[in-house]
C-alpha cells in the first residue's frame, strides 16, 4: 500500500485535476440541445475546451479542423500521464498514445488507394507530436502503398504491412492492410501488459481487455453483415485477447447468425448488464457496449485512488468524451433531430449498471 502511494501520489493528483475538466452530463445535454454546428461550436466555448479552440470562428471551422483541435487536449492528457507516472508503467501508456499512429497510417494508406490529394489527406491527420512512428510529412510525398510500405522497413508496423501486402496487390482493397494493422497494434497492446508489474498487469488486463471485447463484438457484426465471412473467417480477424471473452465465446459469436442471435448471447454473458434497455430499433449495440464501459471505468474513481485503473479510467473517458463530441458536431452540421442524435451519444448512458 505505502509503495502504491509513493508511486501514484503525484500522478493521481495530475488526473484528479484534468478529470476535474470533464464535460459534465449538463454540457452534453446542452450540446445535444443544439439547433447548429455554430452551436455546438458556442456551448464548447464554455468548457475546458475554449483554450483549444482560442479564437476559431464558425465561418472558418469543419469537423476535421475540430477534429484536431480537441484531441489536441487528449494528446496533452497523455503527455502529462506518461511524464508522471513511474518508468515500470510508462510502455502501456506511450503505447496507448501511440494508437493514434495507427489512425494516421490507415488515414494515408486510404487516402492513397482512393487517390486522394495529400493536402486532403493531411487535413484528415491528427497532431500527434510525442512518440510518433513514422514522419506524417514523409508518407505524403508518396502516390503507391508499397511505396509506403518500403518506408516504413524497420518500424513497427513492418511485420503487419509485409504480411498484408500480396492480398492487397491481388484485391486493391484496404481491408486486408486495415486488419493486419489493427490486430498487430492490439495484440501488441496486450503483450505489453504482460510486462507490467502483477498488481499493474491485472488491472489494465481487465479495463483493456473490456475494450477488446467490445472491439471484437463490433467487428464481428461487421463481418457478418457487411462482408458476409464464414464463422472460420471471422475468427481469424478476431482480437485472441480479452476480458470476459475467450476463444469459446469468440467463436459462438462467429456462429452467431445474425446481429439478433448476436444479441441474444450476449444476454447470457458478462455483458448481459449492457444489454438492457439496448435499442434494437437504431443499429446503437455498440453504443450500449461502450456505455456500460464508460460505467465501468468511472468505477475506477471510487475506493483506493492509487493504482494504475485510475489513470487508464481517466484517458479512455476522455476519449469517449471526444468521440461524443464530435459525433454531436457532425449530427448538428448534417442536420439530424435531437432524438437520432442522442442515441449514439456514448457518455449519455445512464448513471449506472448495477
Amino acid at each position: 500500500m505505502i509503495n502504491s502511494v509513493f508511486k501514484y501520489a503525484y500522478p493521481h493528483a495530475k488526473i484528479r485535476a484534468l478529470k476535474g475538466r470533464l464535460l459534465s452530463q449538463e454540457h452534453l445535454r446542452a450540446l445535444l440541445h443544439t439547433e447548429s454546428f455554430e452551436e455546438v461550436l458556442h456551448v464548447l466555448q464554455m468548457t475546458s475546451y475554449a483554450d483549444s479552440l482560442g479564437d476559431s470562428s464558425a465561418a472558418d471551422m469543419s469537423i476535421p479542423l475540430l477534429t484536431r483541435i480537441i484531441y489536441r487536449s487528449l494528446f496533452g492528457d497523455y503527455e502529462k500521464t506518461i511524464r508522471s507516472v513511474a518508468r515500470d508503467i510508462q510502455p502501456l501508456f506511450i503505447f496507448l498514445y501511440q494508437k493514434y499512429e495507427l489512425v494516421n497510417l490507415k488515414t494515408i494508406l486510404r487516402g492513397i488507394i482512393s487517390h486522394a490529394d495529400p493536402q486532403d489527406i493531411a487535413a484528415l491527420l491528427l497532431p500527434t507530436e510525442q512518440y510518433t512512428l513514422f514522419s506524417k510529412q514523409s508518407l505524403l510525398e508518396y502516390h503507391e502503398v508499397h511505396h509506403v510500405i518500403e518506408h516504413l522497413q524497420g518500424s513497427f508496423f513492418q511485420y503487419p504491412l509485409n504480411r498484408a501486402l500480396r492480398r492487397f496487390e491481388e484485391e486493391q482493397e484496404f481491408f486486408p492492410l486495415e486488419m493486419a494493422l489493427d490486430l498487430h497494434y492490439y495484440h501488441s497492446l496486450w503483450d505489453t501488459t504482460l510486462k507490467l508489474p502483477e498488481q499493474e498487469r491485472q488491472e489494465s488486463q481487465r479495463i483493456l481487455g473490456m475494450w477488446l471485447d467490445i472491439l471484437n463484438i463490433v467487428w464481428i457484426i461487421r463481418f457478418k453483415e457487411h462482408y458476409h465471412f464464414s464463422p472460420e473467417e471471422i475468427l481469424n480477424y478476431t482480437i485472441q485477447h480479452g476480458y470476459a471473452f475467450r476463444l469459446r465465446e469468440r467463436r459462438q459469436l462467429a456462429h452467431a447468425r445474425g446481429s439478433q442471435e448476436v444479441r441474444e448471447y450476449l444476454k447470457t454473458t458478462f455483458y448481459a448488464k449492457a444489454m438492457e434497455g439496448e435499442s434494437e430499433v437504431l443499429n446503437t449495440l455498440h453504443v450500449a457496449l461502450y456505455r456500460y464501459l464508460v460505467d465501468q471505468l468511472h468505477k475506477c474513481f471510487y475506493g483506493n485512488p492509487f493504482h494504475i485503473r485510475v489513470l487508464l479510467g481517466y484517458l479512455l473517458i476522455k476519449e469517449f468524451e471526444i468521440s461524443d463530441i464530435l459525433t454531436i458536431a457532425e449530427a448538428k452540421k448534417y442536420g439530424f433531430s435531437l432524438e437520432q442524435s442522442q442515441h449514439y451519444v456514448i457518455r449519455m448512458g445512464r448513471d449506472s449498471y448495477v
